[in-house]
């Protein structure tokens, strides 16, 4: 399984545009990333919630898009699998055919995880 296999298992709602959007997540646990962080109580990888941002614009802009630079991150609490996930995005205009992105990801009340990224479109 993929990445981009398992976020669109786990991916409940999605809505917005090319400026905003709201989705909703809940992971099984039997995604590869889990395997091994950590086995007696899996953590969510930042990797994993910075990939989910990334796909969700690629699906919004209607073109793939690669990192550039993670430009901010803070990570202040760990989630895990069979949690309901909340990633909001918003997105503005950069230089050139760049897209900076602000996204936060919660459960519930609690933050999880708060970073802006810069993205351009992969042309490869």
């Amino acid at each position: 399984m993929t990445l981009q296999e398992a976020l669109n298992r786990a991916l409940l709602s999605l809505q917005g545009d090319a400026r905003s959007a709201r989705a909703e997540f809940r992971f099984q646990g039997d995604e590869f990333f889990f395997q091994g962080h950590f086995p007696q109580g899996p953590v969510l990888p930042a990797v994993v919630q910075v990939g989910a941002a990334i796909e969700l614009c690629s699906r919004l802009l209607q073109c793939p898009q690669r990192l550039v630079e993670v430009t901010r991150a803070k990570f202040t609490n760990p989630t895990g699998p069979g949690r309901l996930l909340q990633l909001t995005l918003a997105m503005d205009d950069a230089a050139d055919t760049r897209t900076r992105v602000r996204a936060a990801l919660t459960e519930g009340e609690t933050q999880i995880s708060e970073f802006a990224l810069r993205l351009e479109p992969d042309t490869h």
